[in-house]
């Protein structure tokens, strides 16, 4: 934490810092909840470190906020949290917990003439439909552009046209 720029933790008192760092840690694997197994209060951190709730309070979430750390921040919280909040994205589109994959066992076969062939036509099916949707979209931007600069043409022709009606020379 004290190589974060924004921290200046030699700036202000140890026991404030050492409590708000316990507090950011404690907040995370939810041990201020009645129902956690380790449940503690804030004011039990307080005490220990004689500081104040609303300085360490404030200060946790200074802390949370520079360092970027949310809920289920692995190295922070237990692993257990961590893998409950962490979301994953199956193939299929499907977002679950990290805690319900599936143990997953790889399986290492070799494939055969038939299979690889298949495989390589799959791949290279992929590469074209990845490289035509590339094109189309460089086809968009280039329409875009042709359209702004066809806007940009036509408005230069009615300023000039507008500016015409200033022409002192006539």
């Amino acid at each position: 934490m004290g190589r974060k720029q924004k921290i200046s933790i030699t700036r202000g008192s140890k026991e404030i810092w050492a409590a708000s760092i316990v507090y950011v840690i404690a907040r995370l694997n939810f041990l201020f909840d009645s129902e956690s197994e380790f449940f503690l209060t804030a004011d039990t951190i307080c005490d220990y470190f004689s500081t104040k709730k609303s300085t360490i309070g404030s200060k946790a979430t200074y802390i949370e906020n520079v360092c970027n750390i949310g809920l289920g921040a692995e190295g922070f919280c237990s692993p257990k949290i961590s893998d409950s909040l962490t979301l994953v994205e199956l193939p299929n589109g499907l977002v679950i917990p990290k805690s319900m994959l599936p143990e997953f066992k790889f399986v290492v076969e070799a494939a055969n003439d038939e299979e690889t062939k298949e495989l390589e036509e799959v791949m290279a099916e992929q590469q074209r439909h990845k490289a035509r949707e590339i094109a189309e979209k460089k086809d968009r931007h280039a329409e875009i552009n042709r359209k702004m600069a066809k806007d940009k043409k036509r408005k230069k022709k009615e300023n000039d046209k507008e500016l015409g009606l200033f022409d002192l020379n006539l």
